[in-house]
Formats: structure tokens, sequence, C-alpha cells
């Protein structure tokens, strides 16, 4: 099962980025991998707060609306890279202090957006949530990262002949 799960995220992050050449600036997530993706996401998250069926019909629809207003910032932040990329890559572009401030506070401000939605939602829920699984679900997408990044490093490990691999 672990297996299948590697190989399945590991489909999901890593041929887009072959796809593209790796590019510095990638299209948002195909929906059919983003669905497949959050799917396993959402079974984790459910374990790990230990939701009962009725806080799930009733959190999972709030973290929704909060995710997709958050996806809007995110978009906004990637489109802003993108034109800070084409302004730099141009020879005749000439940077100036006024568009480096432009930028930058463009960027954190969406980055305050996105920190105070998230702060929001955690707080607003606690008519669903006890308070130990809000602070549970704080955790929860850190731990879910990073685990998913283990288990896509051991996968790539084991493709790595063992005469080459790095061990402590």
């Amino acid at each position: 099962m672990k297996v299948a799960i590697v190989v399945l995220l590991s489909n999901l992050l890593l041929i887009p980025a072959i796809l593209l050449g790796q590019e510095d600036f990638m299209p948002p997530m195909n929906p059919e991998r983003r669905e497949q993706m959050e799917a396993l996401r959402i079974w984790k998250m459910t374990e790990f707060l230990e939701l009962t069926s009725d806080q799930s019909i009733r959190f999972f629809p709030k973290l929704k609306e909060m995710e997709a207003g958050i996806r809007k910032n995110l978009d906004k932040q990637r489109d802003i890279m993108i034109e800070i990329n084409k302004l730099t890559e141009d020879p005749n572009y000439k940077a100036d202090p006024a568009d480096v401030k432009k930028y930058a506070h463009r960027l954190a401000e969406l980055e305050k957006e996105i920190l105070n939605d998230k702060e929001n939602f955690v707080i607003g829920c606690a008519d669903v949530l006890t308070t130990e699984q809000q602070l549970k679900f704080i955790t929860f997408e850190n731990r879910f990262r990073n685990r998913l990044m283990r288990s896509l490093s051991r996968s790539d490990e084991h493709k790595t002949p063992m005469k080459e691999r790095n061990h402590p």
C-alpha cells in the first residue's frame, strides 16, 4: 500500500516538472492530479484529527472555502513572480528601488492575507473542532508535507545503487 501511495505521489509531483523542463514557474497543478492529492490529504487529515463523521461534514466545506481563497492569493503571488522574472530578463529594463519596494510590498501583502485567512480559519473552527483538534490541525500541513517528502526521498534512494548512497 505504501509503495502504491509513493508511486502515485511521485507521479503527481515529478511528471509535471519533467514535462515542463523544470521551468522556474510551473503552472498550477493539473486539476485531476490536485484532486488525487487532495483525497490523500483529506484521508490523512481525518485520521490525524480523529474527526467524527459529523465533524467531517461540517469541517471540510469550511476548509475548502478557506483553501480556495488561499489558492487565489498563491496564484497572484505566482503571477507577480512571473512579472518580476520577465522584467529582470529584459536587457532594456533598469531596476530601481521603487520597483523593489512595489513588488516586495505586493508579495508581503498577499502573504499576510494568507496567514490571516489561516489564523481566522483555525480560530473559527472552534464550533466544529475541539481545542486539541484545532492545535493538531495547525501542525498537520507541515507534518503531511514532511512525511510526503521523506517518502519520495526513500523512493528515490531505492533507485540509487547501494555503493552510491550516502550513509552517515
